[in-house]
């Protein structure tokens, strides 16, 4: 049966429906100049998702967040804020900080030694007097960036005109308040440094669930994906619940429970023989077990609902990162365009997850959610690993099986883009989700954008 899909209104200004339906030709994944209104319109107009609280902690501390042809710098400046700016030096245009992260007492030009404050203002230039007229000081301070946190996550804005994060997320934020993200521990940073396709090609792989039974046939044993129920929002975000543990209802239903989730069974202290010809109240019996061992293991569950306790829930942030969450895991994964080539992109993923005493008790037995023990987790932060989609298809690096049998197809889904027999993409009712985000592109970098009447700061914001 098809999906549901519901669009769901911010507020009564802010409408869940762009202004018109996009056409998907082929130009929008191919084209320079599409690329280039989508940089004018989209990636220096909205929030983008950069990296991590915790990874900016003490003063001084800063990460990079490169995007398009743009970098940024984010740190803990001396008021033990968080400021933003751009990575580029006032004097001539010199890029400042070539390190990915690390840490700075203040920020210094290496090609003449101008240094700014940690908050971006010009404190030192080298033989001022140089300078007939003198150096405006506030005037050569770094540009700053819009930036604001939400759940240990760090959002940055290139237009200072901008509506708010709050306003951008809208429901979204208190939808999800209860899985406590800044409290979970980053487990993994991975990223595929280059992908041969369009970013929105990675989007459209995880907009829609129509693929999931030609190239992921584990899922038949564990998710329902063809009676998924969708939320479609304004600005372009959506969200996907799935239920989970479930047979694929367009498979047989077994007579004894699937490895998968007998292993789930086991880790909370069930004993799969007693489902034998009972599969179908797997899922009940996950729901109420998972409360009573969460008690056990100090993991409150009292705040989820039945459905979040057992199900996969997607959400999706305009305009590329989308998050796959559980009360005690969360996988944000991000493609980032190229600099100038719109046929390649870079894809991220970032794993969290809940400490390792409240998720398992090895010695006991018990296990939360299965595979929290592929996550190894440390006192120290897990290093970016960087590596090519060769070394995923040979089997030497993993985001995991599904989401590496999806890298495996998406450079044949960008080179099938440049045929001459193909022009356009015609989507099923299954694939809404994906219209919407595209229908959201559109109107995002168009001359009448609905998202301008929303890039000076309401009254809610101030």
């Amino acid at each position: 049966m098809p999906q549901k899909f519901n669009y769901i209104d911010f507020s009564e200004e802010i409408s869940s429906l762009p202004r018109k339906s996009a056409s998907l030709s082929k130009d929008r994944y191919i084209s320079s100049d599409f690329m280039e209104m989508e940089w004018n319109g989209i990636w220096t107009k909205s929030w983008l998702f950069a990296g991590l609280i915790s990874d900016i902690e003490e003063i001084g501390d800063f990460f990079v967040y490169d995007i398009g042809r743009e970098s940024i710098v984010i740190t803990r400046n001396e008021d033990k804020k968080i400021s933003a700016f751009y990575n580029v030096c006032q004097h001539r245009g010199n890029k400042i900080v070539t390190l990915e992260s690390g840490s700075f007492s203040k920020v210094s030009c290496p090609y003449h030694g101008w240094t700014y404050a940690l908050d971006g203002k010009l404190e030192h230039v080298p033989d001022r007097d140089l300078f007939e007229g003198g150096v405006p000081c506030e005037e050569k301070s770094l540009k700053l960036v819009k930036v604001s946190v939400w759940a240990g996550l760090i959002f940055v804005n290139m237009d200072e005109n901008s509506c708010s994060l709050e306003t951008f997320l809208g429901p979204i934020i208190d939808q999800l308040k209860p899985y406590k993200f800044e409290k979970m521990n980053l487990v993994k940073h991975q990223t595929v440094s280059l992908l041969e396709t369009n970013w929105k090609t990675v989007r459209d792989n995880f907009l829609e669930q129509y693929h999931v039974d030609f190239i992921h046939p584990q899922h038949a044993s564990f998710v329902d994906c063809c009676d998924a129920e969708n939320d479609l929002w304004p600005f372009g975000h959506t969200r996907t619940m799935v239920s989970s543990p479930v047979i694929n209802p367009r498979y047989l239903m077994p007579e004894e429970p699937p490895e998968f989730m007998q292993d789930y069974l086991r880790g909370l202290r069930l004993d799969p023989k007693n489902f034998y010809g009972k599969v179908p109240e797997i899922r009940k019996a996950i729901q109420k077990q998972k409360r009573i061992i969460g008690d056990e293991l100090n993991f409150d569950y009292s705040d989820f609902t039945d459905e979040q306790v057992s199900d996969v829930l997607q959400y999706d942030i305009f305009p590329n990162i989308f998050m796959t969450i559980h009360p005690e895991r969360l996988w944000i994964f991000g493609p980032k365009p190229h600099k100038s080539d719109p046929n390649k992109c870079s894809f991220t993923k970032w794993s969290f997850q809940i400490p390792s005493e409240q998720v398992r008790d090895e010695e006991k037995g018990l296990e939360l959610l299965p595979g929290s023990s592929f996550y190894e987790q440390t006192d120290t932060r897990p290093e970016h690993d960087i590596f090519s989609r060769d070394d995923v298809v040979a089997g030497r690096k993993s985001f995991t099986i599904t989401i590496d049998q999806d890298i495996h197809y998406l450079n044949d889904m960008q080179a099938g883009m440049h045929s001459k027999g193909f022009k356009s993409a015609l989507l099923s009712k299954d694939e809404e989700r994906l219209q919407h985000f595209h229908d959201w592109v559109d109107d995002w970098i168009s001359d009448d954008s609905f998202c301008l009447l929303y890039t000076s700061p309401s009254p809610r914001d101030s």
